[in-house]
C-alpha cells in the first residue's frame, strides 16, 4: 500500500517554490493517469485465472473421491482423516482461490 507521504512527496512533482502543493485530487488524478490498462493486458490474466479456476476443480473433484476413499473404510481414525483432508484443502486451496480473484479485481 502507497503511503499518502510517499505520493505527496515534492520531487514527484515539478513544484518550483513558492508554488502550491498539490492537492489530493491533484495526485489520484496524476496516479490514475499513469494506470492504464487496456483489454489487451486483462485478456491474459482472465485466462490463467479461467486456467486455474479448471485446474482448482480437478484438484477438488480428486480430493473429495480421495476422502470418500477414506470414508469408505469406516474405520473411525479414517473418518478423522477425512475431515482433516477436507479442512486442510478449505484453509489452503480455497483460501488462495479466493485471495487470487480478489487481486485479479484489484487489477482492472
Amino acid at each position: 500500500m502507497i503511503k499518502l507521504k510517499e505520493i505527496l512527496s515534492e520531487n514527484s512533482w515539478n513544484r518550483k517554490f513558492g508554488e502550491p502543493l498539490p492537492t489530493l485530487e491533484d495526485v489520484i488524478e496524476k496516479k490514475n493517469d499513469s494506470v492504464n490498462e487496456g483489454p489487451q493486458d486483462q485478456r491474459p490474466a482472465d485466462k490463467e485465472v479461467q486456467r486455474l479456476i479448471k485446474a482448482e476443480g480437478k484438484l477438488r473433484e480428486r480430493m473429495l473421491k480421495l476422502e470418500q476413499v477414506f470414508l469408505r473404510d469406516g474405520n473411525p481414525n479414517s473418518v478423522k482423516l477425512s475431515k482433516d483432508l477436507k479442512k486442510v484443502y478449505k484453509e489452503t486451496v480455497t483460501k488462495f482461490m479466493r485471495e487470487m480473484i480478489k487481486i485479479r479485481k484489484k487489477f482492472k
